[in-house]
């Protein structure tokens, strides 16, 4: 999940664990909605994908048995950009054709897929985010692939840990993961370092330092923030800065055993106390929002523009860089450690995975697909080379040529080889994305603690949580 996809954030969702035909129609979750499925029941072809949102390539192969419809949340010119990957699936096999369409999927934005669930009409493949996998497998939005997984003989050492951890649910498997970001790289620059007589060759190791350098590099002009060393929530939202950090600290975010959620783990809340305190020697969290205001522009990211020293960034931005600021002299290293005994290099790993919704015909097909996209040397390095991607499928050979060619995505590849973590694999996170972001913003903003912060995110999310498992589990 790239940018400002991680932020969507719609709790209400959170609130109706299970969808049948039924329930969808009387609540009405998408305001019209029941008028929406009646209309449309007998005229869709089989697949709802949503009046305004859904931008259909139809790509019906000439003779092809079967075609399968696809659905995927990549709108805009990256449609066009999947077209070779549509095309190379028809092209190793003589069966199948692929119906390609874009419907908007995030933690919040997926009316579309569960309408056509609950109305019988699913498509035969979807795109699902990582840490949707659980709430979708909760909620009977996925079929389970456990069956299909273990005919082909795929298991755990074929991708990256994280990325088969996040699809593993109730000791079923219910997506592959298609791409594996690396959250996230440390980058530094070294221009500032060097101004501030920092070795520009030798970025901070620990959270201690980084908050010294933070010190050291911060330039004012009376009350006026100039130039800031880090800003540690700008890490794609609140919720993901606080993962991150919380993660750095030796934090834990979920309690497996007892199904509680741990947002309030005491090392979560010294991660948090940390992110005051170094927002504080700035100035506060409304002076570097004024600074972070006041240059923001059509370059993007501060670090862009020469007046941020260190930042965590993803793998996407590398191509940011290289358009909007080409010059920009800067290193890449593993996260900073944080305190004993917290573990080092403590990333974590994210990305988009591929299941088939429940209910969907022509499994064996749209199977063979989600296998060749997410567990075949062609159909991953392909996307790969097709979107600078790092595959989920760790023996791509698409990581042999990235590693070669492109020493920057080496660094990348080192942090999803030594990843431990992914988000919690619960079927609430998009209410805990949302509590997180909430409640963090709070402790930043010093209406709070960041104790309370935190206290309160874990007693919502864990009421949001309860609720849905009281439905039971895999019901449709």
């Amino acid at each position: 999940m790239q940018g400002d996809q991680l932020m969507h954030i719609d709790s209400a969702l959170e609130h109706t664990p299970k969808f049948s035909r039924r329930d969808f129609l009387r609540a009405g979750l998408l305001g019209g909605t029941a008028t929406l499925l009646t209309s449309c029941l007998p005229s869709c072809g089989g697949f709802l994908a949503g009046a305004a949102d859904g931008e259909k390539t139809v790509r019906q192969a000439a003779n092809r048995q079967i075609v399968i419809q696809v659905q995927h949340p990549f709108g805009g010119s990256t449609m066009a950009q999947l077209v070779p990957l549509w095309d190379a699936y028809e092209t190793v096999q003589d069966e199948v054709g692929i119906e390609a369409t874009f419907v908007p999927n995030d933690l919040s934005a997926n009316e579309a897929l569960f309408a056509a669930v609950a109305a019988g009409q699913p498509p035969h493949v979807t795109w699902v985010d990582g840490p949707q996998v659980a709430e979708w497998a909760e909620r009977g939005i996925l079929e389970s692939l456990t069956d299909h997984v273990e005919a082909a003989g795929l298991n755990e050492e074929d991708f990256w840990v994280p990325c088969w951890r996040q699809n593993e649910y109730q000791g079923q498997v219910w997506a592959l993961t298609h791409t594996a970001d690396a959250n996230f790289g440390f980058f530094w620059n070294k221009r500032l370092f060097s101004q501030a007589d920092l070795d520009p060759e030798w970025p901070p190791t620990t959270v201690d330092e980084v908050r010294t350098f933070n010190q050291i590099l911060t330039k004012r002009s009376g009350n006026e923030i100039q130039q800031t060393g880090i800003i540690p929530w700008s890490t794609y939202g609140f919720a993901n800065a606080m993962f991150t950090w919380g993660w750095l600290f030796g934090g834990q975010f979920f309690d497996y055993e007892a199904n509680a959620v741990t947002a309030d783990h005491e090392r979560n809340v010294q991660a948090l106390e940390w992110m005051v305190a170094v927002g504080n020697d700035g100035g506060g969290f409304a002076a570097v929002a004024d600074f972070e205001q006041s240059i923001s522009g059509d370059m993007g990211h501060l670090f862009f523009q020469d007046v941020l020293g260190m930042a965590f960034l993803g793998p996407w931005e590398l191509a940011n860089i290289e358009r909007v600021a080409p010059d920009l002299e800067y290193g890449i290293t593993y996260a900073p450690a944080g305190p004993t005994p917290a573990e080092p290099k403590s990333s974590w790993v994210g990305g988009w995975s591929i299941g088939l919704p429940k209910g969907a015909t022509e499994t064996d097909a749209a199977w063979d697909f989600i296998s060749w996209a997410c567990a075949s040397d062609e159909g991953t390095s392909l996307y790969g080379q097709l979107f600078n991607q790092t595959p989920g499928y760790r023996r791509a050979s698409w990581y042999d040529v990235l590693a070669a060619e492109q020493p920057r995505m080496a660094q990348f590849i080192e942090i999803l080889e030594t990843a431990k973590h992914q988000r919690p694999v619960m079927p609430a996170q998009a209410t805990y994305m949302g509590t997180l972001q909430a409640h963090v913003e709070e402790a930043l903003l010093g209406y709070v603690t960041p104790q309370d912060a935190l206290a309160s995110a874990t007693v919502e999310t864990q009421a949001t949580l309860d609720e849905i498992l009281e439905r039971g589990f895999g019901e449709g």
